[in-house]
């Protein structure tokens, strides 16, 4: 066999196991090759499948909430240079950019709420430039007004816009990347007898993409946050319905009449009073009844009845345990996901684990989108370039100690300057070390002026017989 025979059998081995993958599922276990289709796992996840996670599953739905919350607690500054220039004062470049983004921070982060659902999702810049939605932005226009030409910035999902164009120059700067965006103005819960679908081409200058996990710069390539842990949620749901019917179905009271053989139907029938073919009808309207009415009553001859039930078993256990394999792929300790806290050394840890996990997003990808859309303002022309092209993107830090612990830090660093003075005559600690860590203004210290040094030789004149010159009282006299 020749090498061309064997690259051919490998890509038709190849294929076929991407097929075979495709209908039986990727569940990576060899011996059940359909695991996915008993545990009823989807074999392919679209956005479908995350957005009625998002909307119908409560333990997803809070996932995303709790994520954008806690990343957006509060709204990041935005300033020229490096990170060193936080400390000085605000530039006028400064506060422009400030005015023009307190408008847009709550529509930022609803973008980054709908990326976490899907792959990607988009914020669409409405501008006043007297151009068409297809067209570049017409920076001259812009330059006119300046940030007023900024209607507004509109978040919408991935299922709403698509790439209708790529540009498949070698030679362009923006090879592989979109040429025209196509988006479809519907709501992404398609409501019958609703307007008509308009569907609108739009230029990249007016479409800032969101694609978390994308390093490539495929918007394809970005992972939605229920992606990893979709199997459990679907476990979740399945422990915690199946419990809920079964304690319907107990709590409806299904009834089993046991006849004897003694039991004459007839009599049965005729003291309900219906036909001997209607005995079994009239028997499920007794059970409707009991079901219906609380003083409802049954009567039998010759039998029993008795209510069909089981015992259900707890769910907790198996519903906690899908629950912390979920948390574990967004990750978020389930304490904070769910609001129950045992044990405060526990829930401290968490806490700093949480916090970490927002800080990482935040400091990563949540900067990276916005340093992308304050360049595209100043490359349409909504605001002037900083200087030297170079911002900053400055959050607070949720792992800085609070109010109480600062007090407390200070508390002990005050005991410490406290016994090293008495021990060694000169404190450890300084005041403005101490006031620091608790965040306070810095007071200007005076140094106390040190004694003369005896063994020190002097130098030039000596005080006790030199004479020091006098000055001339007027300077500009000279003797005749």
């Amino acid at each position: 066999m020749n090498a061309l025979s064997v690259a051919i059998n490998s890509l038709a081995e190849g294929r076929a196991r991407a097929l075979y993958g495709q209908y039986v599922g990727k569940s990576g276990n060899t011996k059940r090759q359909r695991i996915y289709q008993e545990f009823g796992y989807p074999n392919h996840l679209t956005f479908d499948d995350f957005y009625n996670a998002y909307e119908r599953n409560a333990i997803a739905g809070a996932a995303i909430k709790r994520m954008a919350d806690g990343c957006w607690e509060d709204y990041p500054e935005v300033f020229e240079g490096e990170k060193s220039k936080d400390a000085e004062a605000e530039s006028e470049w400064d506060k422009n950019l400030k005015r023009l983004l307190k408008r847009c921070w709550k529509q930022i982060k609803d973008a980054d709420r709908r990326n976490m659902v899907g792959r990607y999702s988009a914020l669409l810049i409405q501008l006043r430039d007297s151009g068409k939605w297809w067209e570049p932005a017409n920076k001259t226009v812009i330059g006119r007004t300046a940030d007023k030409a900024l209607v507004k910035l509109i978040p919408v999902w991935e299922s709403q816009l698509d790439v209708s164009e790529w540009d498949n120059d070698p030679d362009s700067e923006s090879f592989g990347q979109p040429k025209m965006y196509s988006f479809t103005e519907l709501p992404v819960e398609v409501q019958q007898g609703g307007a008509p679908a308009r569907q609108i081409s739009i230029h990249p200058d007016r479409v800032i993409i969101l694609a978390e996990g994308a390093d490539d710069g495929l918007l394809t390539s970005g992972v939605p946050l229920l992606r990893p842990g979709y199997n459990k949620l679907l476990d979740i749901e399945k422990v915690s319905g199946g419990s809920s019917e079964g304690f319907l179905k107990n709590a409806s009271r299904q009834l089993n009449f046991a006849f004897s053989e003694k039991t004459d139907f007839r009599a049965l029938a005729a003291a309900l009073g219906v036909a001997d073919g209607d005995l079994a009808d009239a028997l499920n309207e007794q059970v409707v009844r009991l079901n219906q009415s609380t003083d409802a009553a049954t009567f039998m001859q010759a039998g029993t009845a008795e209510v069909l039930s089981v015992a259900a078993a707890d769910p907790e256990p198996t519903w906690r345990t899908s629950l912390s394999e979920f948390c574990a792929t967004i990750p978020m300790p389930v304490k904070i996901l769910i609001g129950q806290v045992t044990g405060e050394r526990a829930s401290s840890e968490d806490m700093k684990d949480w916090a970490r996990t927002r800080m990482s997003r935040r400091n990563g990808f949540l900067s990276d989108v916005i340093e992308t859309l304050v360049r595209r303002f100043w490359t349409i022309g909504l605001i002037a370039p900083a200087a030297n092209e170079e911002i900053t993107v400055s959050w607070s830090d949720l792992l800085a100690p609070s109010q109480a612990d600062r007090i407390d830090n200070m508390a002990k660093m005050a005991e410490v300057a406290q016994k090293t003075q008495q021990a060694f005559g000169r404190a450890a600690v300084k005041e403005n070390e101490i006031r620091a860590v608790g965040e306070l203004q810095t007071l200007h210290e005076y140094e106390p002026e040190q004694p003369p040094d005896p063994n020190k030789k002097p130098s030039g004149k000596d005080p006790l017989t030199d004479d020091k010159p006098t000055a001339d009282p007027n300077p500009g006299n000279s003797s005749q």
